[in-house]
């Protein structure tokens, strides 16, 4: 049971590293996260939203996303030790102020199973919805075992049923998993081992991939390549497709503003690179941009950096 929630909590853990989360997926995470795990109480007349994990850094994350995302809202960290099956701490993260603000911006009944529309529109947002949802109720099984199973579990059937339709509406890759009840829950499972790598990586976990695919391999070693070819033809894929959108981003404000004219030099600078080297990755361009600025330029400033550009083309969408 140890080594299952070890591996569990390594991919939530990486799934909280992430960086390269823009506006619209971490509302979708946050809003999945709070659906399930979610609880309202009441306390003097006060209403307050809780919000429960068994995990330090899932906890910190969720806390940091809502102050991000919310700046108003007023917003407290605590823990309680629990005696259920085994000695846990659970971290609270406590919404004292603000919880009818965050149902409203995202549209969230927790006694409806229905799931709001404009979370789930695209590729991207559905990526981040399925990362709250693992971080509320997702488990993995530890590779080292032989049974391969991945699983989210919620209490209610329809939700249940509403979580398989997004999955199904994912376009870049096709997923098998099934539904079935256990005790008073619905679970949402994949027991292909290929496939259970294969949403890892699509959760943006690559690095719990890479381990899953490691250990994997090592029980079935005829399929080595095949198995490394999916997850760099994805990876690659992946790339290739936020680079083709940065590029029309760029070629929006350079339409509208004209690249020359961008006041921030870095911004500038890094147009100008994914413009001449469109496959160039993150790693590539900081290294380029680091020998023109002669200063250090890191992956994640340049994340951050198309971010900003990513901002800047929305200001000229509605010109178009």
């Amino acid at each position: 049971m140890e080594e299952i929630i070890s591996f569990t909590n390594e991919i939530k853990n990486e799934i909280t590293a992430n960086i390269n989360l823009d506006t619209e997926m971490k509302r979708s995470l946050l809003a999945a996260f709070i659906r399930v795990n979610g609880t309202i109480k009441f306390k003097n007349k006060n209403e307050y939203l809780i919000l429960r994990t068994e995990n330090a850094k899932v906890a910190k994350f969720i806390y940091s996303l809502i102050k991000d995302l919310y700046e108003d809202v007023v917003v407290s960290f605590s823990f309680r030790k629990t005696m259920k099956f085994y000695k846990a701490t659970e971290y609270l993260v406590n919404i004292i102020n603000g919880g009818t603000t965050i149902f409203s911006s995202l549209d969230i009944n927790l006694l409806e199973s229905k799931i709001n529309q404009e979370l789930i529109n695209k590729e991207d947002k559905i990526r981040g919805f399925l990362m709250g949802l693992f971080l509320a109720c997702g488990s993995c099984n530890s590779p080292k075992t032989s049974n391969y199973h991945f699983e989210f579990y919620v209490s209610d059937e329809n939700l249940a049923k509403n979580i398989l339709k997004i999955i199904n509406k994912i376009k870049s890759s096709q997923f098998d998993f099934k539904l079935t009840k256990r005790r008073n829950n619905f679970v949402i499972y994949l027991k292909k081992s290929d496939q259970i790598s294969g949403f890892l990586a699509f959760l943006d976990a690559s690095t719990c991939c890479i381990k899953f695919e490691d250990v994997r391999v090592s029980r079935d070693y005829s399929n080595i390549n095949n198995r490394l070819i999916i997850c760099d033809q994805y990876n690659y894929k992946k790339s290739i497709d936020k680079a083709n959108v940065q590029i029309e981003q760029i070629k929006l404000i350079d339409k509208h503003l004209g690249i020359d004219n961008i006041i921030n030099e870095k911004v500038q600078l890094l147009c100008k690179l994914r413009l001449k080297d469109p496959e160039a990755s993150y790693a590539d361009l900081s290294s380029m941009m680091s020998e023109e600025l002669n200063i250090p330029v890191s992956k994640s400033n340049i994340g951050h950096l198309f971010r900003k550009i990513e901002n800047m083309a929305k200001l000229y969408e509605k010109l178009k």
